[in-house]
């Protein structure tokens, strides 16, 4: 309905409207209502039913306000008649009751943080004066009120009678804290190129291409500085001070230079980015001519690291950047925020424990613990060992994968998994968590909210319009209004929570679903398969296929 035609309606329109309007609004809001009536020939009380969600009022609570009412010669079975029919239409309960002359009156209390103050109108009596909205704002201001005052709470106190009610009146404000610096890196030295495939399948190590070099000017990174908060008020109007951002500062190191207003780094020289922890650096290549053994010891550099024998037993290298080893790794550590390439193969015993930021490239795996942020690109075999790699595990030439755990976020692509003996090998991708039962309910919360919403609008539109035209509303209708206007902010500020758990939500099943395992020879007996939330068996030879989740469940289709 639109306001133009809201203009055209007759007087009996409006009021059909009105009578809707009550309807609608009585279906959304919370609680059952009573309301008490003084007239010349008596008291007369009508109770309203609640919403669908709601509670009804109880004998006890009406016979409490007819007591602060000083209410004479009450009709208690009327009273509880009226209670339990919940009509909503006034009904004599009690005769004309007299002279009796009481003001109402007000109290206002605020609390010890002074961040709520409450209000409480007591009505008045018989003839006695009645408490007004100058009365209210004059007790709020005496008690030193001036933030936050919730006006439809005064309407609400005034027009719906809450008797003796403690209702909060106004909320202060918390200070918003101001946002930390951020420092935003332009160049990202753990993304290397990916390296050339040979001919025959296999990965060519000699082209890796895993250093990133950068020119003598180029922006490395761009501090966005700290932001100083939003204040918050208390109820009596006192300001509360928001912690402010913290400061980052933008730490350089060799080679790097910062601009005038220290916002900006940039690179002074040629050469490799290093990033160790927020210090930014641009470092040359730290290369030891044979191998790592007792003759170097362990070895940590902030900058790429070029081995050209092989790393031995029991040693370690450390290194905020690449770790290139022309020779192999014989159950020793490697830990390194770049790329690690191995041109021959790792093989781990009881000492081997791998961990690089970036891909991972090497000939085969054996007996090794390995942990890739990036992929894991091998050039013939997986064999007995424990994989994980953020992105996908590639296998190429042989491409076995035999015995073992191997874990992708994304993809694992290989020739032969398992073997003719049912070795136990398991094959895991996409992520894990069980997240569809969550979405489907939190889904149906949002659609029945929406119909809630969609009902007080309509109500707080038409009884607005009508208040607009008529110049007022009836009391009770006013008290509706209020309460309904409640009524929609919460379902608004609910919604909104709703519909950000449901984007995060989506994307995380999303990401659980994307994940797909590749077999281009044969997946033997033995086999178990994750991905995301389903898992599989493989009791029989499965040649050429790709392994997918597809709601819940695994789909086997042909190689592609």
């Amino acid at each position: 309905m639109t306001d133009d035609s809201l203009k055209n309606l007759t007087q009996q329109d409006m009021e059909k409207i009105l009578e809707k309007a009550e309807d609608v609004a009585n279906d959304v809001l919370e609680n059952g209502n009573m309301h008490l009536q003084f007239k010349p020939d008596g008291v007369y009380l009508t109770v309203t039913p609640p919403g669908s969600s709601g509670s009804a009022i109880n004998s006890d609570q009406v016979l409490r306000e007819l007591e602060l009412r000083a209410v004479r010669n009450i009709d208690n079975r009327k009273v509880q008649q009226i209670v339990n029919e919940m009509k909503g239409t006034p009904e004599l309960i009690a005769p004309h009751q007299g002279e009796l002359a009481e003001d109402g009156y007000i109290v206002v209390e605020i609390s010890k943080n002074k961040m709520e103050a409450y209000l409480t109108v007591y009505p008045h009596r018989g003839r006695g004066k009645p408490v007004t909205r100058e009365d209210i704002q004059k007790a709020l201001k005496d008690n030193h009120v001036v933030y936050g005052v919730m006006e439809y709470i005064i309407d609400s106190a005034l027009q719906f009678g809450q008797v003796g009610e403690v209702l909060t009146v106004a909320a202060g404000s918390e200070p918003v804290d101001g946002e930390s610096a951020v420092i935003e890196y332009k160049i990202n030295p753990a993304n290397p190129g990916k390296p050339e495939e040979l001919m025959d399948g296999r990965v060519d190590f000699y082209n890796l291409h895993l250093i990133q070099n950068v020119e003598p000017g180029e922006v490395l990174a761009v501090k966005k500085p700290a932001q100083p908060g939003t204040p918050g008020h208390t109820v009596t109007g006192e300001e509360l001070p928001p912690k402010p951002g913290k400061d980052v500062q933008l730490a350089i190191g060799k080679n790097v230079e910062l601009t005038d207003d220290n916002n900006t780094a940039v690179a002074a020289a040629k050469g490799h980015v290093v990033i160790a922890g927020n210090k930014i650096s641009v470092s040359g290549i730290y290369e030891i001519n044979g191998d790592v053994d007792f003759n170097t010891g362990n070895v940590e550099f902030s900058g790429t690291v070029v081995v050209k024998g092989s790393i031995r037993e029991g040693f370690k290298v450390v290194a905020d950047g690449d770790v290139e080893v022309m020779g192999n790794i014989s159950d020793g550590i490697v830990e390194c925020t770049g790329a690690l390439k191995v041109k021959n193969g790792i093989v781990g015993r009881s000492k081997s424990r791998i961990k690089a930021g970036g891909s991972v490239f090497t000939r085969f795996i054996e007996n090794t613990v390995l942990d890739s942020g990036m992929d894991v690109i091998i050039g013939e075999a997986i064999m007995h060992s424990r994989v994980h790699a953020r992105k996908s595990v590639v296998v190429a030439g042989k491409g076995v994968i035999v015995g073992g755990l191997i874990r992708a976020g994304e993809e694992i692509n290989c020739k032969n998994v398992g073997s003719p003996m049912a070795t136990a090998t398991e094959l895991e991708t996409g992520v894990n968590p069980d997240l569809r039962r969550r979405y489907s309910f939190l889904l149906k919360e949002k659609q029945a909210k929406e119909v809630d919403l969609d009902k007080a609008e309509k109500a707080v539109k038409l009884l607005k319009y009508l208040e607009q035209t008529q110049g007022t509303l009836p009391e009770d209708k006013k008290a509706i209004l209020a309460r309904v206007a409640k009524v929609q902010g919460e379902l608004i500020r609910e919604l909104e929570e709703l519909k950000n758990c449901l984007v995060d939500i989506e994307a995380q099943i999303q990401q659980s679903e994307r994940g797909r395992i590749k077999v281009h020879g044969v997946m033997h007996p033995g086999v178990k398969v994750t991905i995301g939330s389903a898992t599989m068996q493989a009791y029989d030879d499965l040649p050429f296929v790709t392994l997918t989740n597809v709601m819940g469940e695994i789909k086997i289709n042909p190689y592609k």
